[in-house]
């Protein structure tokens, strides 16, 4: 059983050397955070895009330890205490972090750094764009997994545009996020659901990198499994999909690359897909989005 919870101020007394008292002033549009530990390649393509997104700025990096971390134009680094991993301690982590911003900004994104959140690029020109024309005070996302869609594929070149070197994608409930908002969000550990309503907008989708490149996944997937997860953490099950033998995402991979089909992700039902939690193949990512990324 775990411990008595100590109170959020002392769990978090970080929070106070950046933030101190809250801002009275006019707030900004939208900033945008992630927590990371040793994300060393796809910590550059997350910042480098939500730079481009947000400003400079307006993007945190909450480090939770790294050995080093690359350069991060445009970021505020924040560095965090290295301990055990806990999906619960996490959640709480990181939904004090999002109310701490909204004090400075209207709307507040909080994505792993493999989740690239796009706003139909036809319709918007950014995200900022998107939450200053929007209506809605919580998104819920349409979660794309970007799967390499064979297995004899060349690595990602991370440079260069990634959509249009993988260019087909999967619908799954677990990539359906609430993530943007402009209230305090409660979280389930993982993030996968939140709390408070949100509303589903076809035009809000979610482009997750973890499966996009072979080689990047399996290295990753090593070290992941090497992690110190708490004793909660393993007993409620929180993290398995991290340490998970190589046999087992080998197959997940290519039960989606046999079942791989031209057609569009667009051309489904998309409200009614998320909605009821299906699944499904792989099919081609929107043309609209391709150059987004």
């Amino acid at each position: 059983m775990a411990g008595p919870k100590r109170p959020v101020e002392a769990r978090t007394p970080w929070l106070h050397r950046w933030f101190g008292k809250p801002a009275h002033a006019s707030r900004k549009p939208l900033a945008v955070f992630t927590m990371v530990y040793n994300e060393h390649t796809m910590l550059p393509v997350w910042a480098r895009y939500y730079v481009g997104q947000a400003g400079a700025g307006n993007v945190y990096v909450l480090d939770h330890g790294s050995d080093f971390l690359p350069d991060l134009p445009g970021c505020t680094v924040i560095r965090l205490p290295r301990h055990e991993l806990d999906e619960i301690e996490r959640a709480r982590q990181v939904q004090r972090f999002q109310q701490k911003l909204l004090e400075t900004y209207r709307f507040v994104l909080f994505t792993d750094c493999d989740e690239m959140l796009i706003a139909r690029p036809s319709r918007y020109g950014s995200l900022v764009d998107y939450v200053q024309k929007g209506s809605h005070a919580t998104i819920r996302c349409v979660g794309v997994d970007v799967l390499q869609h064979a297995p004899d594929l060349p690595p990602v070149d991370w440079s260069k545009p990634i959509l249009m070197q993988r260019p087909y994608g999967a619908i799954r409930p677990w990539s359906c996020k609430t993530l943007l908002s402009a209230v305090p969000l409660t979280w389930e550990p993982g993030f996968h659901t939140a709390q408070q309503t949100a509303y589903l907008d076809e035009d809000v989708w979610m482009l997750h990198l973890k499966y996009a490149d072979e080689t990047r996944l399996f290295t990753r997937l090593a070290m992941t499994r090497t992690l110190a997860w708490s004793q909660q953490a393993r007993s409620l099950g929180h993290g398995s999909s991290h340490r998970v033998a190589d046999q087992t995402m080998r197959d997940f991979m290519t039960s989606f690359q046999t079942a791989r089909t031209e057609e569009d992700l667009d051309s489904l039902p998309l409200r009614e897909v998320v909605r009821s939690g299906q699944e499904s193949r792989l099919l081609r990512i929107p043309h609209t989005f391709l150059q987004a990324l």
